[in-house]
């Protein structure tokens, strides 16, 4: 199922209630642009002026995927506990039950 946004179930549960999606450390962050390239869901945008990434779509990344992580050069790009979301899965599986 899609939202108004366009944003798609995730094993049968509402994207919106993931909270999986990357912050940046902005005090780290040297703006080089690496993961707007690095991301092929448009959760980054790059500002002109003045020139800055920021997560504008964070419900656009992809479950689980940390493909942008690791081309930060700094290392400012951070993620949820992988342990917290599986968590939350099992609490929603008895609201979202897996489809037949």
């Amino acid at each position: 199922m899609e939202t108004a946004e366009g944003l798609k179930d995730y094993l049968g549960i509402p994207r919106k209630l993931i909270p999986w999606y990357p912050v940046i450390d902005e005090e780290l962050c040297s703006n080089c642009g690496l993961c707007v390239k690095a991301c092929k869901h448009s959760t980054y945008v790059m500002s002109e002026d003045p020139k800055k990434v920021t997560v504008a779509n964070p419900y656009h990344c992809e479950v689980y995927c940390e493909s942008c992580r690791f081309q930060c050069p700094v290392g400012a790009i951070s993620f949820p506990d992988r342990k917290e979301i599986k968590a939350l899965f099992k609490e929603f599986r008895q609201q979202y039950p897996p489809a037949a």
